[in-house]
């Protein structure tokens, strides 16, 4: 076990920290990785998608709010051959989150080093989101961004169907991201 690892198992064991809750001055946040899996199915009025154009929008999405890098987003139940709209394109995702134990937890997952980190979504931010994105990004705050630890969510969506004229959409939020591990062996000179 890394000596990382040792002190944050230890860490973990002595600090009993509240259910989601982190100082707000503090920089880092002893965590662990909590595993999700979702199935998610598309339903909106005015963009379609094709299965893997919804496939890379969610990995945006999962990306910009912290996924642990090794997530999977897979496609299921596609009729139309790749690259055709789908009515209601499906995907299937697994992936990982820090999440900060309980008190009481028992048995929690690999430690990890967390930070907190602000998010905004919205046209352009990333930059391939597009106003047609709206039903999408009010389905990934209802249905996918309950999966992560986040605070502060402020929330301006208005998405009008079949229509880009009126629509507008800004999601902002802070959310726990694990921090890389750093590299154990000294570089090399």
């Amino acid at each position: 076990m890394s000596r990382l690892r040792s002190l944050m198992v230890f860490a973990i064991a002595c600090l009993p920290l509240a259910a989601g809750a982190a100082p707000p001055d503090s920089k880092e946040v002893v965590a662990h990785w909590q595993k999700h899996e979702i199935e998610f199915t598309y339903m909106g009025f005015t963009t379609r998608y094709s299965c893997d154009g919804l496939r890379d929008k969610m990995r945006l999405l999962l990306k910009a709010s912290g996924a642990r890098p090794d997530f999977k987003v897979t496609t299921g139940g596609c009729a139309a051959p790749s690259g055709r709209v789908e009515p209601f394109p499906r995907l299937r995702m697994v992936f990982f989150t820090p999440a900060v134990p309980r008190s009481d937890a028992t048995d929690v997952g690999e430690p990890v080093l967390a930070r907190w980190k602000a998010v905004s979504l919205m046209r352009k931010q990333p930059r391939d989101l597009e106003l047609g994105d709206c039903e999408l990004v009010e389905q990934f705050r209802d249905r996918v961004l309950p999966a992560f630890t986040i605070r502060g969510v402020a929330s301006d969506i208005r998405c009008i169907p079949h229509q880009l004229s009126g629509t507008n959409f800004r999601l902002t939020y802070e959310v726990l991201e694990g921090m890389p591990e750093p590299d154990a062996t000294p570089p090399v000179r």
